[in-house]
């Protein structure tokens, strides 16, 4: 074999094995995606009949609390309902405070320390708990596509973006009692404290961030955000962005790129039993660290029929951590639980 044969072969010999290589291993667990939601979707619909409108019916939206494995979901145009037990049952939790549907894996947002929740709803009613959904606090504005609370501060100040509405940012400090409009052009969000603010402008690279309450933004990062809600667990902020996982020590003045993310990852970083352990959502899968972000190894599929897009769009995935089980649910779609073995 002269050497130009040898160098033909050789190439692509090496060709085959990178591709080998590229392909994704098996996923850490075993398990099959299951319903979950039709019991509840049963009784629920003995005293709410099935609406005609396509786009309100079955499931839209899920969400656990990682200190105990509490199960929040939204039954489409009802309400949220509630299971402490590991989505074996649901009960309807919210009755009227909480209507209408998400369109983004960001409608639930619930504090990472547990117990508190922000429902952002579009097309009904938005509505905040203090108490694990006990009671209600109705917000004054409604038709929100999803939004960031200062947890780790007050854990009442909020910033939203309106649904359909130009990129409307919208601000409040007191559990959506009062809000206020900040611009337009707005996409994705994030908050430390009442004071200091993060966002992210239509089809503008970059992050942007305020400490006073919204009334002047500078420009603190080249890095654009792929997730349209800024995640903070013991006071560092994290955002998935289109080079990699983003990190913030200082409140968001400056951002550094922790490692590479799985490619499309726009869900999470959705926390463990400390910062080490976090799972991310990508269009082939839910990927899993356990070293802070530094390496990732597929968890567990999709479920059938709930696709993860850019911009977090459509797509609900929770993690439980603490039972090591995974959930989806989609407007339109019913709820779907995957227990990890």
């Amino acid at each position: 074999m002269n050497h130009r044969i040898f160098a033909i072969v050789t190439a692509a010999v090496g060709l085959f094995v990178g591709a080998a290589k590229a392909e994704p291993s098996a996923p850490l667990y075993t398990g099959k995606w299951t319903v979950i939601s039709e019991g509840i979707l049963s009784e629920l619909g003995k005293t709410h009949p099935e609406s005609k409108d396509t786009f309100t019916r079955m499931t839209a939206g899920i969400s656990v609390d990682r200190t105990n494995g509490d199960v929040y979901l939204m039954a489409n145009n009802i309400g949220i309902c509630k299971s402490t037990d590991q989505g074996q049952t649901f009960a309807l939790v919210s009755d009227k405070a909480v209507t209408g549907r998400f369109e983004t894996g960001w409608g639930i947002n619930i504090d990472p320390a547990g117990g508190r929740l922000m429902c952002f709803s579009i097309y009904g009613s938005c509505a905040y708990s203090g108490d694990a959904g006990k009671t209600w606090t109705p917000s004054k504005t409604n038709h929100l596509d999803y939004g960031a609370v200062d947890w780790a501060d007050t854990g009442k100040a909020l910033l939203a973006i309106g649904h359909e509405s130009g990129g409307k940012l919208l601000f409040s400090e007191d559990a959506g009692k009062e809000w206020k409009t900040l611009g337009k052009n707005y996409s994705s969000v994030g908050l430390f404290d009442k004071k200091t603010l993060l966002a992210t402008l239509a089809k503008t690279n970059g992050i942007v961030r305020s400490t006073d309450g919204g009334e002047t933004w500078t420009k603190v990062s080249d890095e654009t955000p792929a997730a349209p809600v800024m995640v903070v667990f013991k006071g560092v902020g994290y955002w998935l962005g289109e080079h990699g996982l983003l990190v913030s020590k200082d409140k968001g003045a400056t951002w550094t790129v922790a490692g590479p993310v799985p490619k499309g990852a726009t869900l999470g970083p959705m926390f463990g039993a400390d910062e080490r352990a976090m799972v991310v959502g990508s269009p082939d899968g839910l990927y899993q660290s356990k070293d802070g972000g530094k390496t990732w190894a597929l968890a567990v599929p999709l479920a059938p029929e709930i696709k993860i897009q850019r911009g977090g769009q459509w797509a609900n995935y929770a993690w439980d951590p603490v039972h090591n089980i995974f959930y989806a649910s989609q407007m339109t779609k019913p709820a779907y639980q995957f227990v990890a073995k």
